[in-house]
């Protein structure tokens, strides 16, 4: 692979016609880049009328393929894992998404890990165990102790010290056939011994017939057992031509640090021998710390080696991309990626350092355009309690981060009961199906995320910061932290504020480790960071030497370097770093809550600096105003520039700003909670019909008459006549309704004066609403929810007369209803609003009896997490007085 290109200056293309390309695709954009569904078949157990089913729904909703993720059984009686009637099932899904137009992925195993029945004691992962026991200080043999059938003994050493004295060095011991000879001592001592063990880590949410240990990831032979046993099937089954990837969920194969071969390998890689150092993974300090970097260095070469180079060699053979979420354990880098075919992070985070930023730096580094997210996992946890807004708001923020594709997560098969119960839902949210009480907003949420996937694919994204991962510093310190997850102590040891501070002024930045430097050209990055870095290979040195030479700035965060500047604090580092846009605050304070990210596309061979899309989101739960100061690049147009600005949910342009050659270049620019805006910058004047707007005033409402809508008819489906009530109208404060999921429809009638030239019905803005306790309201650590208390709970379809006037879901919550209203007559304003399916989910006894019964027959295999919790802070209904604004 080769690293990404950079923008070609000399492109001749003009930026009329690319606009008008870029414009006719982001109206149009390509269904490859449509939202996905990681789609769970638990069992397995499925119908094909179901598979079918759900398909089509995805399809109507602007859903571009699945992701096919077998997991743990939800009956009593189910199919098995790889069984002939199973694959039958799985190729006829294959064969109906393609005769849909769907992608059809495949993950290689079933729950996670990669492992299951094939696993034996010479393919299952294996860990070092270490064993510590006071000795007393004579002569004497040890005969080497076995507790576990596999184990293999692999050094003894001993240490001056006691088991709460904790020697400070230790020397190997001899080995006499099976025992262990003890010399004699002068104190107190401890004898150390290391043993290779299986780490007997069963698969985490297996279906039936795939249960196992999980696979030795460090080994080739075990990785060609697991292809042998169950990728080949998979694949002959579905078809290699109707595959997209084959997938590789995140590493989570725990405490795997070792591999029956791993002695010969750390000799060949490193010149030394293992052994006689071994004991200093035990031990913190600086001590041993170029070892234990040398033998986590080793633990992912040979992750890189032997599992994901052997499993991306293999799906190319069989012409198919291998995908994977690189990082996790064992030890995955920045790099590893660089032998799979696609690239996937996970985890919402624009201001710190996140397995998305890993992801997105990597296809950065070896030219990936694409790069996608397991996206939405635990949003608003539990099951059903996520809104449209929580799922458009986390897309926004992946997208800050780099992520342009989206596997959402996920959407559960299931059938649809006759008694009325809910059906199948996944142990932990989300749950992103039709069941979904507001699927009415569907292809509006699926086609915006559609849409901006789209636009930031096109060109190259700009990011001036370098951030160096100082892998061999992280590895040191795994012994003190007793975790060997690459990317998580690497975010402890960079931190959040260097991120945080980049990020907050406008500047984007991409992480590298040692094996990128042999990709990247000194020039890449102007700026490079070296965050408490200390143990830096010669290679790395002479690169960061050449980005000295060739003009560029080298920050050495904490001094520890000694290379470039020195500098004390993130701010520090971050001061002066600029993007092609910088923010501020107009009044002074912090930004902690508005980012951008910019995408460079062509270049005007006149001179002109061509397209540029940046995307701005406000991540905050309250309005921000915000200037955006663009920079002047030399290359820019002789007249200056043009902001546009378009629309992604409709496509439309809304208005253009023009930015002077010289001068202020700057944009004053409101969003409201959670609100996004795409702003497309060239060189070429604005098009005659395009109307020129204050990006401030854009935002807000037009002044004029306001009519406060007080009175209205409120009608559920199940009753017969309507009753008048007065906003704010919350149904779970209502007798009946609050375990109710579903729609009511309010209707007011409604007449504006005549002259009237705009009419904007405003159900009012968001209301922050923090949590004081998240946990005890089901969130979870890694989840995410928009903390804003809408005026709609939580969708609403508007029509007029009975025309449909659009759907109101996210910040702002505004409707032009100007083309639908004639001045001085009377019209019937219907708004029919949707929640949640969490109060179903809530009162659903289905779900409680099927858990039950998959557990008396199947075992434990899964915890349903927090369902107790899935009416904790909602609010449905029309929660404020909507109002006509008339200009």
């Amino acid at each position: 692979m080769t690293p990404a290109a950079a923008p070609d200056p000399r492109s001749t293309t003009s930026t009329p016609a690319a606009r008008a390309e870029l414009l006719e695709g982001f109206r149009a954009p390509d269904p490859a880049a449509r939202p996905m569904m990681r789609w769970w078949w638990f069992g397995p157990d499925v119908a094909r009328e179901d598979l079918v089913r759900d398909l089509d729904r995805m399809r109507e909703a602007g859903i571009g393929g699945v992701e096919v993720a077998v997991v743990y059984p939800l009956s009593e009686t189910t199919d098995r894992f790889l069984s002939e009637t199973f694959l039958a099932d799985l190729r006829h899904a294959a064969e109906a998404a393609e005769e849909r137009g769907l992608r059809f992925d495949v993950t290689l195993g079933s729950g996670w890990p990669y492992g299951g029945p094939h696993v034996d004691e010479t393919t299952g992962a294996r860990k070092l165990s270490w064993t510590h026991e006071e000795v007393p200080m004579g002569e004497h043999r040890l005969p080497i102790p076995a507790i576990w059938p596999g184990d293999e003994f692999i050094a003894g050493y001993i240490g001056d010290g006691t088991a709460h004295e904790t020697p400070e060095s230790f020397s190997p011991l001899e080995i006499d056939g099976e025992e262990l000879i003890i010399p004699a001592g002068r104190g107190p001592r401890v004898v150390l011994l290391a043993v290779s063990r299986l780490t007997r880590q069963s698969l985490k949410r297996a279906a039936v017939g795939a249960e196992g240990w999980a696979l030795d990831h460090l080994s080739a032979e075990a990785a060609r057992a697991h292809i042998a046993a169950v990728a080949e099937p998979l694949v002959d089954a579905v078809g290699a031509e109707r595959l997209g990837t084959v997938f590789c969920d995140s590493l989570e194969v725990y405490d795997a640090d070792w591999t029956p071969s791993f002695p010969q390998e750390f000799r060949a890689r490193r010149g030394y021998d293992v052994l006689p150092h071994l004991w200093r993974l035990t031990l913190p300090g600086q001590g041993g710390a170029a070892f234990r970097a040398d033998h986590h260095r080793t633990v992912t070469e040979l992750l890189e080696e032997n599992f994901i180079r052997v499993f991306g060699d293999w799906a190319r053979s069989r012409g198919v991309p291998f995908r994977i979420q690189g990082y996790g354990v064992p030890a995955a880098t920045v790099s590893s990626y660089r032998h799979a075919d696609r690239f996937e992070g996970e985890g919402w985070g624009w201001d710190v350092v996140t397995a998305c930023r890993w992801a997105s730096s990597a296809g950065q580094i070896y030219g990936q355009q694409v790069v996608s997210s397991e996206a939405w996992t635990w949003t608003h946890s539990p099951s059903y309690r996520s809104t449209p807004l929580d799922i458009l708001a986390e897309a926004q923020d992946h997208l800050l981060m780099g992520i342009n594709h989206f596997i959402g997560h996920g959407w559960p098969n299931s059938p649809r009961p006759e008694d009325g119960t809910l059906g199948r839902v996944f142990y932990a949210s989300g749950a992103l199906d039709d069941r979904n009480t507001w699927w009415a907003a569907a292809p509006a949420l699926w086609g915006t995320i559609h849409r901006l996937s789209w636009l930031m694919r096109q060109g190259s994204r700009l990011s001036d910061v370098g951030v160096y991962v100082p892998a061999r510093d992280v590895y040191a310190g795994f012994a003190a932290a007793g975790r060997t997850d690459l990317y998580k102590e690497t975010r402890r040891h960079i931190g959040d504020e260097l991120p945080h501070a980049l990020r907050t002024t406008g500047a984007d930045y991409d992480l590298f480790d040692d094996d990128a430097v042999d990709r990247l050209e000194p020039t890449r990055f102007p700026v490079v960071v070296l965050p408490y870095a200390r143990d830096i290979p010669e290679r790395t040195r002479a690169w960061l030497r050449s980005v000295l030479e060739a003009g560029g700035a080298v920050l050495d965060l904490g001094g520890q370097a000694h290379l470039g500047v020195a500098v004390d604090s993130a701010a520090e580092a971050a001061r002066g770093v600029t993007g092609p846009v910088s923010l501020s605050r107009g009044d002074g304070s912090p930004n902690d809550s508005v980012a951008v990210t910019t995408r460079q596309l062509e270049r005007d061979g006149s001179g002109g600096g061509g397209l540029r899309v940046h995307f701005v989101a406000n991540t905050g739960s309250e309005p921000a105003e915000v200037r955006l100061r663009f920079r002047d690049d030399a290359e820019r147009a002789p007249s200056g520039d043009v902001l546009e600005r378009w629309d992604p949910e409709t496509g439309q342009v809304l208005g253009f700003h023009a930015l002077p050659l010289h001068g202020s270049r700057h944009l004053d620019l409101r969003l409201e909670a959670y609100e996004s805006a795409v702003l497309i910058q060239h060189g070429e004047e604005a098009p005659r019909a395009l109307p020129p707007v204050s990006f401030r005033e854009a935002a807000e409402i037009p002044a004029g008459a306001v009519v406060e809508l007080e009175t209205w008819q409120v009608r559920f489906p199940d009753e017969d006549a309507a009753a008048e009530v007065t906003p704010p109208h919350q149904w779970e404060q209502i007798d009946g309704r609050q375990m109710y999921s579903g729609a009511a429809e309010y209707t007011t009638r409604i007449s504006v004066p005549d002259g009237s030239r705009q009419v904007i019905l405003d159900f009012g803005e968001a209301a922050p609403h923090q949590l004081v306790d998240p946990a005890s309201n089901g969130l979870m650590e890694a989840s995410f929810r928009a903390e804003v208390e809408p005026p709609v709970g939580v969708i609403a379809v508007v029509r007029v007369d009975g025309r449909r006037a659009g759907t109101v879901w996210r910040p702002p919550y505004r409707l032009d209803l100007t083309d639908l209203v004639t001045p001085g007559q009377e019209h019937e304003l219907s708004v029919e609003v949707a929640n949640v399916t969490s109060h179903r989910l809530a009162a659903d006894e289905g779900l409680p009896r099927m858990v039950e019964t998959a557990r008396a027959h199947h075992g434990r295999r899964f915890g349903m997490q927090a369902l107790e919790l899935a009416l904790a802070d909602v609010a449905s209904g029309l929660l404020a007085v909507p109002r006509l604004r008339v200009e």
